[in-house]
């Protein structure tokens, strides 16, 4: 037997695919000495994520391990991060890179600034205005407007409500201004804000104040994929000053294994009926014990037990937003 036809038929024998497939006719010889590169993706797959949650895989063993005590996916994305040390030691999974240099903030004000104008009433717009005062004298936000360095990159064109703000705050706190002023650009593209809000008519001053640093958000990723990394997304100018992160951790009183899951936070509601915000702050990170019927199934006993859940700040935002529910 030729040399040739050995190495064949070795090939062959352990199940080398290139040579069989070859000795078949299916695939070119050239074809088959390419190399496949693999590089690691930038992006998640949305369609795979929806995959992973609806279907569980046969083999599993190894798909999930506890590290210090807290559950960490090893599995799709969670895998690629753990790889690229974006997760921590909590399994908080951290962006990239950043679309905003966090270090241009400043936190507090650069000089001593007067204060500024009260602001006219247009139609009952009291809660846009008691909005807009408050974002106008917060430090961070307030300063890199008056630098006036989002106006100069702006892709969002003339109906960018953050350009429009940063053009509000170099007026307010301007030196030039005595009286009372009236923030017309901004009322006048309320429906911008929010389509269901009315002019003329009492709105909710939280709602629009979401709405607004939603409308901010938008501005700011205007031009860039939308199919961007969701972490990614969240370190834009308003997440880097109001954005922060919740945890929702559910401890198994069986075996100790902790479930840990993560959310982005614009403001945090408290309820202070009677109360104080230190009170409220407490409750609202108060440990709930979840048995009876409420019992939870633990992941690594795959079974019901009795069960810790505790919700907590686990990023602070530069700015904590925080809605004071007053009644019940």
């Amino acid at each position: 037997m030729s040399p040739g036809a050995i190495a064949e038929t070795m090939g062959a024998k352990n199940g080398n695919i290139d040579v069989i497939l070859a000795k078949q006719g299916k695939i070119d010889k050239l074809q088959l000495r390419r190399r496949v590169e693999f590089r690691q993706a930038t992006q998640t797959d949305a369609k795979m994520d929806l995959l992973r949650k609806k279907y569980k895989p046969i083999n599993d063993t190894g798909a999930k391990t506890k590290a210090n005590g807290v559950h960490k996916v090893i599995a799709g994305e969670e895998q690629s991060s753990e790889s690229n040390g974006l997760l921590d030691r909590s399994g908080f999974r951290r962006p990239a890179h950043s679309l905003f240099p966090a270090e241009r903030l400043t936190t507090g004000w650069k000089t001593v600034r007067p204060i500024g104008p009260g602001l006219n009433n247009l139609g009952n717009t009291c809660f846009l205005n008691s909005v807009l005062q408050c974002l106008t004298y917060t430090p961070p936000l307030a300063e890199y407007m008056l630098a006036r360095v989002h106006s100069d990159s702006c892709r969002a064109g003339d109906n960018c409500m953050l350009c429009k703000f940063e053009a509000h705050v170099g007026r307010a706190l301007s030196k030039r201004e005595s009286a009372s002023i009236s923030p017309k650009s901004i009322v006048g593209r309320l429906k911008m804000v929010a389509k269901h809000m009315r002019i003329g008519r009492q709105e909710d001053a939280h709602e629009f104040l979401r709405l607004l640093v939603d409308a901010f958000q938008r501005s700011l990723l205007t031009g860039i994929d939308s199919k961007i990394d969701r972490r990614i997304q969240e370190t834009t100018l308003t997440h880097h000053i109001f954005g922060g992160y919740l945890q929702s951790q559910v401890s198994c009183s069986r075996c100790g294994y902790d479930s840990n899951t993560f959310d982005p936070l614009l403001d945090v509601s408290l309820d202070i009926s009677g109360s104080t915000i230190a009170k409220g702050l407490r409750s609202f990170t108060r440990p709930e014990v979840l048995n009876k019927s409420n019992r939870y199934k633990c992941e690594k006993c795959a079974r019901l037990v009795d069960a810790t859940k505790q919700m907590t700040i686990y990023q602070l935002p530069r700015i904590l937003t925080l809605q004071l529910k007053r009644f019940s």
